[in-house]
């Protein structure tokens, strides 16, 4: 089955390499402007990117605490999690795997205990953002719409499908019983993670909280996304920097192929043209995203101590296993 998927993954990076390389040779003229971006618009997108790592470390802290029960240390924590993003940009899950065993050792988070508060963080922000941008949306501009659908009415559905999945599969797996003592040791496993990520529901003080930091992402992301654009001398609207914040924050927990690459910057440029702002420049923003940000956490991984991990990395899968 591993074959397989890395099969289709190879092909679909082939595949979406490809056609970018194809749609930047034939929009090469449109394009020029990629090359007037200055140094000082560099330098907000790096302060903003260093804004997003202290507030998305500080949010998951708390859901890691909440999920576990232990107290953690900020900076050391905001130390694994970046070298985490690092080892992530490098080799897919490799980062999940370090954050997992450093938990382990140092603050004794057993690994389900971990996987419970990412998915729990996943899941609550996936919902908070669909639900701010299509409030956004509903109050600015109802009548936004991406291609023939509006815009307000698929984040809604989407919304509704997001919440009640999670729900919804607690509820069975609470009434399902299985013999076989592997599927019952995976049948609790999962029961455990769903039922924390439910059950934090219950607490409105840590809902405020991880709702308030939700709140301060989405505003810096949509900031963000304004500059890219206008680095680029485009000017896009709210409710469209919105629902690109929300497909952002999709293909994040979407991953088709490593990083996505070559699959963002396809969907960013169909949902620019959608939007009528046009395919290359959702392509080339989608790029200059990218670009900014592997550079970014690549530094930060560097300078932290990454690249000792990255000659160890085989040492924590081992150690997971």
């Amino acid at each position: 089955m591993n074959k397989f998927k890395k099969i289709f993954r190879l092909i679909l990076i082939v595949i979406c390499v490809a056609y970018l390389m194809r749609f930047f040779y034939k929009s090469r003229d449109s394009l020029q402007i990629a090359f007037t971006v200055n140094f000082k618009i560099i330098f907000y997108i790096i302060l903003l990117q260093l804004i997003y790592y202290l507030l998305v470390g500080y949010r998951f802290q708390l859901v890691l605490e909440k999920c576990s029960g232990c107290k953690l240390n900020f900076l050391p924590w905001l130390k694994i999690f970046i070298l985490g993003k690092f080892l992530n940009t490098v080799f897919s899950q490799v980062g999940s795997i370090y954050r997992s065993v450093r938990l382990k050792q140092d603050y004794s988070v057993s690994y389900t205990r971990y996987i419970s508060s990412f998915t729990s963080m996943a899941w609550m922000d996936t919902c908070m953002n669909l639900v701010i941008a299509a409030t956004v949306i509903v109050v600015l501009n109802p009548g936004f719409r991406i291609g023939q659908f509006v815009a307000w009415k698929i984040l809604t559905i989407l919304t509704i499908v997001v919440i009640a999945l999670p729900v919804l599969a607690e509820i069975l797996l609470r009434k399902i019983n299985f013999k076989n003592r592997y599927l019952n040791w995976l049948h609790s496993k999962l029961s455990e993670v769903l039922t924390v990520s439910v059950n934090n529901l219950r607490d409105m003080a840590y809902l405020l909280k991880i709702g308030l930091l939700g709140l301060a992402v989405f505003i810096r992301t949509c900031v963000m996304f304004y500059v890219y654009f206008s680095a680029f001398d485009i000017h896009v609207s709210l409710p469209a920097l919105a629902v690109f914040y929300t497909l952002f924050k999709l293909s994040t927990f979407i991953v088709l192929t490593p990083g996505n690459l070559g699959v963002q910057e396809v969907a960013y440029g169909f949902l620019s043209e959608q939007m009528g702002i046009g395919m290359a420049q959702g392509v080339l923003v989608a790029t200059f995203i990218r670009v900014v940000g592997t550079c970014s956490i690549s530094a930060l991984g560097v300078t932290l101590g990454g690249m000792d991990l990255l000659r160890h990395r085989r040492d924590y899968a081992e150690f997971q296993e």
